[in-house]
């Protein structure tokens, strides 16, 4: 069976070291709201969730805390999957500070915005201008450097910040979640107050400003000063997302979403409205796999960009028995390492 599907464009890749993939991980205070978030077992530890995993994704362990990060049924982080394939791909990654309530204990670029505020109540992002000057500040770094940028996220309540953006543009299909039964209409409830407060007639940028998380502008920041490379948002909804509103604020140009095949079935009209044919996704089973087996039952189907992580892995050259291999070793890794 076929693990990449969608747009060729990933046929172009050739060379790891023509590839850069960043995290930006950061935190909202959407995600504090009990049943918004599945990322953490308690709303207030979502708030570590982006820490630990930018932990996992660079070191392969969780430094901070003794504790792997876990949805409140036990099923673990997404990071998991994307440090192991990145250890299969040996590709360079980037951790970016895009909202994060504390430092993790690794090597990474720090913007010190801090976590997004509730749209719904006020102004989300006060220092929107400012993540969108940083996201300019690499992307300039970068570009041409790499030929083909990585884009992931890690941002408990992303999915409804996202959808609240949709939503103040007009489009009002629901994002999808990281638990099995979406929070659809508590979703609602927060957008249609985040609608009443803002001016409808307010411009793109101003609505992300009110109502969205700093992983966004950091994004379209990045995309602005990239002229040379290509940009892959790696993930869901929330990417698709982004990618959608960098076609609005900045033309958009060799820009692609690379998701999951759990994305694609259970959000596809939405992801080809807001991406059209510029869609990847890989294919993944994890039937059989402790703790990962309920990512085939609709739970966290994305999440820190292990969509992409998987499909890099695979087109330099790993099979899928390879990948899946690391992806155990890292699991038992970091369970023996916090007597999970």
């Amino acid at each position: 069976m076929a693990i990449l599907h969608g747009n060729k464009i990933y046929s172009e890749i050739k060379d790891r070291n023509s590839i850069l993939f960043i995290l930006l991980a950061g935190t909202t205070e959407i995600s504090k709201i009990r049943g918004i978030s599945a990322a953490g077992e308690t709303p207030e530890l979502t708030a570590l969730t982006p820490v630990l995993d930018s932990e996992i994704i660079w070191s392969g362990k969780c430094i901070s805390y003794d504790v792997v990060p876990m949805t409140e049924n036990g099923i673990p982080t997404p990071s998991i999957i994307t440090r192991a394939a990145i250890e299969a791909s040996r590709i360079e990654t980037l951790i970016v500070d895009a909202g994060l309530v504390e430092d993790p204990k690794i090597p990474f670029m720090k913007t010190g915005l801090g976590p997004a505020l509730n749209g719904s109540e006020r102004t989300a992002l006060p220092d929107y201008d400012r993540a969108l000057e940083f996201g300019k500040y690499i992307g300039g770094l970068i570009d041409g450097r790499y030929r083909y940028i990585f884009i992931a996220e890690s941002v408990p309540g992303g999915t409804t910040t996202a959808y609240s953006v949709l939503s103040s543009l007009g489009i009002m299909d629901m994002t999808s979640s990281s638990m099995k039964d979406s929070p659809d209409s508590m979703k609602r409830e927060i957008a249609m107050k985040v609608l009443e407060r803002i001016d409808k007639k307010a411009g793109v940028e101003e609505k992300i400003r009110e109502t969205g998380d700093y992983m966004m502008p950091v994004a379209l920041g990045i995309s602005s000063a990239v002229k040379n490379s290509s940009i892959f948002f790696s993930g869901g909804t929330q990417m698709a997302t982004v990618l959608y509103l960098d076609s609005l604020v900045n033309g958009g140009k060799n820009r692609y979403v690379f998701t999951t095949g759990y994305i694609m079935k259970d959000k596809k009209d939405l992801m080809e409205k807001l991406a059209g044919d510029r869609i990847i996704y890989s294919t993944t089973d994890f039937t059989g796999m402790r703790g990962l087996e309920y990512y085939e039952e609709g739970y966290v189907k994305e999440g820190t960009g292990f969509g992409a992580a998987f499909g890099i892995a695979h087109i330099l050259g790993n099979d899928s028995k390879s990948i899946y291999n690391s992806i155990g070793k890292v699991y038992r890794r970091l369970a023996g390492s916090t007597g999970k």
